[in-house]
């Protein structure tokens, strides 16, 4: 018995032991510090699960609306019957100052007759950005051409072409595809409130912010 009336440890010739309470505290202490890291790793998670969920925008890279888009060209195409005109893949740029998108193609006319061999020359356009809301895509809209050269042609063959190519490819550019929103994603966004709205362009690709959905 000890001094104070209650059993403490009692030693031996392999040394002390621990009584039963002590490992009980003991064991406690352990199982306390298992469910506080338990609660920190859940609150780390929480939290960064939040941030996914919630988003403000969905931001898309330039690698993929570059991708996007030059999954529709080349473009081959017959003009005034007698010049074949090949639209090469285009090579997009960003205008985050007027929210456009910049895009610089290669072209090639030829002709069995007039032109011996293809002659070569490059086509600059610009253009904005809609929202489908039908399909939750991201499309280019008002295509400006900016700029069409191409040399070695007689005069009044490269004003008939500047006539035709130009039409051509605005028409080409209206309406691509440069981002699609799938459907699941889409989904979970209307089930937090939120739907893409505006669009915006910045030096690294495009935004789409998320605004509430009216009730």
């Amino acid at each position: 018995m000890s001094p104070g009336g209650g059993i403490g440890v009692t030693g031996s010739a392999g040394g002390a032991r621990h009584s039963p309470g002590g490992l009980r505290r003991v064991g406690l202490s352990i199982m306390a510090r298992r469910v506080t890291l338990a609660m920190a790793a859940s609150t780390i998670l929480v939290a960064a699960c939040s941030s996914l969920l919630t988003p403000g925008a969905i931001e898309v890279p330039q690698a993929r609306l570059q991708a996007a888009l030059g999954k529709r060209f080349p473009v081959h195409r017959r003009l005034l019957d007698s010049i074949e005109l090949e639209i090469g893949e285009p090579r997009l740029s960003l205008q985050p100052d007027s929210d456009r998108i910049a895009v610089d193609v290669q072209l090639a006319a030829g002709s069995g007759g007039l032109v011996r061999s293809s002659i070569t020359g490059t086509l600059r356009a610009s253009a904005g950005l809609r929202l489908d809301a039908d399909d939750n895509t991201v499309r280019l809209a008002d295509p400006r051409i900016e700029r069409l050269a191409i040399d070695g042609l007689p005069e009044p063959w490269r004003r008939a072409l500047d006539r035709t190519a130009r039409p051509l490819a605005a028409n080409l550019l209206d309406g691509q595809v440069l981002y699609t929103l799938r459907p699941k994603d889409a989904a979970a966004l209307a089930a937090r409130g939120v739907r893409p709205g505006e669009i915006h362009v910045t030096p690294a690709g495009i935004v789409i912010t998320l605004v509430p959905v009216a009730r």
